[in-house]
């Protein structure tokens, strides 16, 4: 499909899907049922109210529609309501997905369970530095059939779960075989319009397919503002996402386009500035960065590429 007319598409089939109905808040007892189950505690760097609940229908594999829960955070969250209902209306299959405390906050047990997932405040896997699902800005989606795949410095590949190492032929359709369901190359697209531009598929090592979220930059800066600026921030950060896709003549042009983040620091002062964390400017010139979010600049032909 032409960029231009993907932009449109997608514009379409995710703007109109949203309902704020399934958007709910995270409730005390809730809250405490996510500490005792080692999902959140005082260290986290966003806390229970500033996280939603998206309530959702999806298909699963046998074709049945049934219930799924994803906890994100709140600037976020109307635009992962769109990816949800939006795989829902395209019968896009998805295993499970519930919450984390469902599993103590074990990663390995989720994943073990084909479970797609949101917030939990964990470490990287293999890492000792913060996930982003610590922020509530990351999607895990059908861990088997995406799996996480790490090497050894022999270079064996690792998966989680074990049984991914089926699905390593990342083929939707192949002579002899059923279609493929469930791949996250199919929705990369529904992601990237709804501010998700981040896809662990794309990554040298480790290869995480079923990891989609925003940049690290983003999520820190979303995490110190106000709900409210942080809401129009994330929601400036995907209409110059949709803007620049309309300026798009290829799918390689579309990579290419530059983030809101780069954009913003582009409009900073000279110097220094424009190498700095927006988190860090917005420290110490606050009101630097509310004026570029409060006042948002259109997306041109020249703005958008790298």
């Amino acid at each position: 499909m032409h960029q231009s007319a993907l932009y449109c598409f997608l514009i379409l089939f995710t703007v109109t899907t949203s309902s704020q109905a399934q958007i709910s808040d995270i409730s005390p007892q809730h809250c405490a049922q996510m500490i005792k189950s080692n999902v959140m505690n005082d260290s986290a760097p966003v806390p229970c109210k500033r996280l939603k609940v998206i309530s959702f229908n999806h298909v699963n594999f046998e074709g049945k529609t049934q219930a799924g829960k994803l906890v994100v955070l709140d600037a976020v969250a109307s635009y992962v309501d769109n990816i949800m209902q939006s795989l829902y209306r395209m019968k896009f299959p998805i295993h499970q997905a519930k919450l984390a405390e469902n599993f103590d906050g074990d990663d390995e047990r989720s994943m073990q369970a084909n479970n797609t997932s949101a917030f939990n405040y964990r470490d990287i896997t293999g890492k000792q530095s913060i996930s982003l699902h610590a922020y509530g800005t990351a999607i895990d989606i059908n861990p088997l059939q995406n799996p996480f795949v790490s090497f050894t410095r022999w270079g064996s590949a690792l998966f989680k779960p074990q049984k991914g190492y089926q699905y390593l032929n990342r083929k939707q359709y192949r002579l002899g075989k059923a279609p493929a369901q469930g791949f996250a190359e199919q929705v990369i697209d529904i992601f990237s319009i709804n501010g998700f531009r981040i896809w662990g598929g794309d990554w040298d090592t480790p290869i995480d397919f079923q990891h989609f979220q925003t940049s690290r930059e983003i999520a820190t800066l979303m995490a110190n503002l106000s709900a409210d600026d942080a809401a129009l921030f994330f929601n400036n950060h995907v209409h110059w996402y949709q803007q620049c896709v309309a300026f798009s003549q290829s799918e390689q042009q579309t990579l290419n386009i530059i983030s809101y983040a780069d954009h913003l620091h582009s409009k900073l002062k000279k110097g220094n500035a424009d190498k700095t964390k927006l988190l860090s400017v917005y420290q110490h010139t606050p009101t630097l960065i509310l004026k570029l979010i409060k006042n948002p600049q259109s997306a041109t032909a020249d703005s958008c590429f790298i």
